[in-house]
């Protein structure tokens, strides 16, 4: 790509480039300009074509990589404390937590939103985060400063058949409030979230497919992360009719269960096409995991939030083993100690029990934290070529070659390794925010 003559912009140069998973460059360099990847590749290249009056950043000892992507978050939940500060703990059951989020989110004031959100944001941006795949918390208007890109989707809930027409309307106000942020803030981007199959109704779900098809928005949706879930849709029984039902004032007796299998359901519905988000997934056999991919589903793992509320693992060996591409999300700091993609990608890699090797295995973990990532939420970036969003971090080189790199970068990396984040060429953490 020939440069303009005369645009403005930085050359960043380190030790080794990342492009992209499958290719690297050792030294390196990306040349940015308007807040996009103008040349990338090795240093000599880099260096001979970019216009003489950008100015070089230097990064020896470190590795230039596309910024990681935390595709799937809540930014305004926040850790949940006790009245000293400290961490509570994850609740045994499920619907106890859920139960827990209900209620701080009707105890919490208007104005801690926004501050939560910058909060976990700058928290994301320091683990090398860029881009986030974000469910819209109670504040809209905080995404009018968001520094992370972000794909925010405008969460649907409600079950009772008679609701489906207000809520309806309530995602599409929310819709139009995100696209109002996006003319300003062009990091982010609205989408639509049927919450979960036990807190969305059929005809709820039906409404939000048909909107989001009509609107050209990707959706995403919760979908088999726990037991519970996994019991009332079966047949409408165990706690999520007994407790979590009755305990916001809901009848749902009247629910019997879906009556036919996950995949069938989400077909019939109209919210599984191309480019559907799925969360979690846990509770899938692999059949049903294969269906939904065949009729066009995307898929986050979140493998620590699953952990810590006892919901069991996602099949991390069937995606690796079926090629079947999957990005990675931390889920909320209500359920997880920190937003580090990093710490993901070492808990994916413990559960995988087929035979990659090990190094390799840390390649395609990268693959699932950059461009899966970007994939899964239809937003650009993940890599770093001309004309991708500047989006990158600059970390410690862990030295190895090929895949060893990688398997060096999944042990070595964390937060303390971290020294530059850009987005959309700005510099957003680090020494030179």
């Amino acid at each position: 790509m020939k440069p303009a003559p005369g645009r403005q912009g930085v050359v960043y140069v380190a030790s080794r480039l990342v492009v992209e998973a499958g290719a690297t460059f050792s030294p390196g360099a990306v040349a940015v300009a308007d807040g996009n990847v103008l040349l990338a590749g090795p240093k000599a290249d880099v260096l001979r074509a970019a216009p003489a009056g950008f100015p070089r950043m230097e990064f020896p000892g470190e590795v230039i990589l596309p910024g990681l992507v935390n595709a799937h978050v809540h930014l305004q939940i926040p850790r949940f404390t006790d009245p000293a500060g400290m961490p509570l703990p994850i609740p045994p059951s499920f619907v106890d937590w859920i139960l827990r989020v209900i209620a701080w989110r009707l105890g919490a004031t208007q104005a801690s939103f926004a501050g939560n959100l910058r909060s976990a944001a700058a928290e994301a941006l320091s683990f090398g985060t860029t881009t986030v795949g974000e469910i819209a918390g109670p504040d809209l208007s905080a995404y009018d400063g968001c520094p992370v890109r972000a794909r925010v989707f405008a969460e649907g809930i409600g079950f009772a058949p008679h609701v489906a027409n207000e809520v309806l309307g309530i995602v599409e106000a929310a819709i139009d409030r995100l696209e109002t942020t996006a003319a300003s803030n062009p990091l982010v981007l609205p989408g639509v979230s049927p919450h979960t199959l036990y807190t969305v109704g059929e005809n709820l779900l039906r409404s939000l497919a048909d909107l989001a098809a009509a609107r050209g928005l990707p959706a995403c949706i919760h979908l088999a992360e726990s037991v519970p879930e996994m019991a009332f849709l079966a047949d409408g029984g165990g706690e999520i009719a007994s407790r979590l039902y009755p305990a916001v004032g809901k009848d749902v007796s009247w629910f019997g269960g879906l009556g036919r299998t996950i995949p069938a359901y989400l077909a019939e519905t109209g919210i599984l096409r191309e480019g559907v988000l799925l969360v979690h997934t846990v509770h899938l056999a692999r059949p049903e995991i294969d269906a939904l991919r065949a009729g066009g589903a995307r898929f986050v793992l979140c493998p620590r939030s699953n952990a810590s509320h006892g919901n069991g693992a996602p099949d991390i060996t069937h995606f690796v083993d079926a090629k079947i591409p999957f990005a990675l999300g931390t889920d909320s700091l209500g359920s997880v100690p920190d937003l580090s993609p990093w710490e993901e990608m070492r808990a994916a890699r413990s559960l995988y029990k087929g035979r990659k090797k090990d190094a390799a295995l840390c390649r395609e973990l990268f693959r699932a934290a950059t461009e899966n990532g970007t994939a899964a939420l239809g937003l650009p970036g993940g890599i770093l070529a001309p004309g991708e969003p500047a989006d990158f971090a600059i970390v410690d080189d862990p030295g190895g070659d090929g895949d060893r790199f990688f398997r060096g970068l999944l042990e070595k990396t964390g937060r303390e390794n971290v020294r530059l984040t850009v987005v959309a060429g700005q510099s957003a953490h680090g020494a030179a925010a």
